[in-house]
């Protein structure tokens, strides 16, 4: 017997929906009934929904929710949790607490198979419905969680799906992989609130300046610091490495940490980018640490560094209150060239920066020795330091 005759295998866009807290035994039947039917219509009122030939259309019921797989494009999926939270949005409005209908969603692109059930009628399984269904796990009430593959796809369509699908953080998956979550959310859909379920939180840094120090060399870094609003003290950062590979693997990745002295929920808050030398966006691949006062995340290069590679930087730009006003620079390996910039407005109760350098052991620190350059303009001065062979485990401190 052919086992595989009835099998098809098909690409598919998966949207998949529970209601939350369906599950209460204090709920009765009736309602639980009556949420169900209430998530239905309001699927079946979508027009992602109804603009879909049906028969490019998979439906999957679950019993307090349901999957539905795309055969055309990824943002069918998008558009139709985003329709429908504003649809829940108006029903929720008049009823009370115990009769909203609140939901989570899971967006995931990937395989199915249509086979026939029991009974001759077309049914579907499969690896990408399995997925859909783990990446909506991780939600809570009003997420609209999505897979990294499907995430990038939508990104990579408009300017405004880069607006509304952001990182969140690596969460674990069975067999103790990792992958990095998405979530959708704008005005009145998606919830900013970071959800907890399966969260990987752990830092790779001691790892990682292990291997920084056995391939990497940095001939010059050039950190540049820029005020843009002296009331907040929102400082831009941005720090621009020259990198060179001196082993025989291809260098992929990199890992970033910023530090902060205030609390920032969402590493979206940052306003993060990194790019290469070319101006290339360096991908976030990895979020393993998401602390208020601590991110570590890891970005890919669009072209591996290898060994022959001359001139290849990166570049990572951030912006971030520094009410204590001071940043501190610790080196994981050998700088030949550093370059240290900071512009400010004049006028505005913001001292002439100064630069130290701190002892790690004792913590203790001392003014260095290096006269820095000063730019005048109108309303604003650039302080600029340059150093030279500054080696692994040196601090520097600048106040201003």
């Amino acid at each position: 017997m052919d086992f595989t005759a009835a099998l098809k295998l098909i690409h598919a866009n998966f949207f998949f929906v529970d209601i939350v807290g369906l599950s209460d035994i204090s709920m009765s039947t009736k309602t639980q009934i009556k949420k169900i039917e209430t998530l239905n219509r309001c699927i079946s009122e979508c027009h992602a929904f109804t603009s879909v030939p049906k028969e490019s259309l998979i439906m999957l019921p679950t019993g307090d929710g349901c999957c539905l797989g795309f055969l055309q494009g990824p943002e069918l999926p998008l558009l139709l949790a985003i329709e429908l939270h504003h649809k829940l949005d108006e029903y929720n409005k008049a009823k009370i607490p115990s009769e909203t209908v609140r939901v989570r969603v899971g967006l995931h692109s990937g395989n199915c198979f249509l086979t026939n059930d029991l009974l001759g009628n077309r049914n579907t399984w499969g690896p990408g419905i399995i997925y859909a269904r783990r990446v909506m796990d991780f939600g809570d009430d009003g997420h609209i969680l999505v897979s990294p593959t499907m995430a990038e796809d939508l990104r990579s369509l408009s300017d405004e799906y880069r607006h509304i699908i952001h990182p969140v953080h690596d969460v674990v998956l069975k067999h103790g992989q990792t992958m990095l979550l998405y979530s959708v959310y704008g005005e009145n859909f998606g919830n900013k609130k970071h959800p907890e379920k399966g969260a990987s939180i752990r830092s790779k840094y001691g790892e990682e300046t292990m291997r920084l120090q056995k391939t990497t060399l940095y001939p010059s870094v050039n950190v540049e610091l820029t005020v843009m609003d002296p009331k907040k003290m929102l400082v831009q950062h941005k720090r621009t490495y020259e990198i060179i590979n001196k082993s025989n693997e291809p260098i992929k990745n990199v890992l970033h940490g910023i530090a902060m002295d205030v609390k920032k929920e969402d590493i979206n808050d940052l306003n993060i980018q990194v790019f290469d030398e070319k101006h290339r966006e360096c991908k976030i691949t990895s979020i393993n640490v998401d602390k208020p006062d601590c991110k570590e995340f890891t970005t890919e290069f669009s072209e591996p560094i290898t060994k022959e590679d001359m001139g290849r930087k990166y570049t990572l730009v951030y912006e971030v209150e520094e009410p204590e006003r001071y940043f501190e620079n610790a080196f994981l390996v050998d700088c030949q060239h550093y370059m240290m910039s900071f512009k400010y407005p004049t006028g505005m109760g913001i001292k002439c920066p100064e630069i130290y350098e701190i002892s790690q052991e004792s913590e203790t620190k001392i003014k260095s020795s290096i006269i820095p350059s000063i730019e005048k303009g109108s309303n604003f001065e650039v302080v600029k330091w340059e150093m030279n062979n500054l080696l692994k485990g040196k601090t520097l401190r600048i106040e201003w």
